[in-house]
């Protein structure tokens, strides 16, 4: 059992990592600062993230082919995608911020109601 609660404070850990990462990105002025908080905060915090919730889906018994995990998946990388992306523009706007907020959203929606392919 306390293996469990570690797993999951490693993956809220990993979550709020991101989080940061993402904030740091559309916050910062400087493109230098903007690359480091989604190549040194946001991506090792979403590595971490994965592996987390990979070893929590290991000890619970639930098959990594479910589709609310596989949409997760699929979701944070086009999050993260999107967020490199703002990361390069000279100037954070609305768009890339929506780009990269959207599939982030869908992800915590495909985590709230886990939809399988059963149903």
């Amino acid at each position: 059992m306390i293996a469990y609660r570690l797993l999951l404070v490693l993956k809220f850990l990993g979550v709020l990592g991101y989080a940061g990462g993402f904030v740091a990105v559309f916050v910062s002025s400087s493109p230098v600062e903007r690359r480091r908080a989604v190549h040194a905060i946001a991506s090792p915090a979403l590595l971490v993230t994965w592996l987390a919730g990979w070893l929590l889906a290991d000890r619970l018994g639930i098959a990594l082919s479910e589709l609310w995990i596989l949409g997760g998946l699929v979701l944070s990388c086009a999050s993260l995608v999107a967020l490199m992306r703002a990361a390069r523009r000279p100037a954070s706007d609305r768009i890339a911020f929506a780009m990269a907020a959207a599939p982030l959203v869908a992800v915590v929606v495909l985590m709230a109601f886990r939809p399988t392919w059963s149903r």
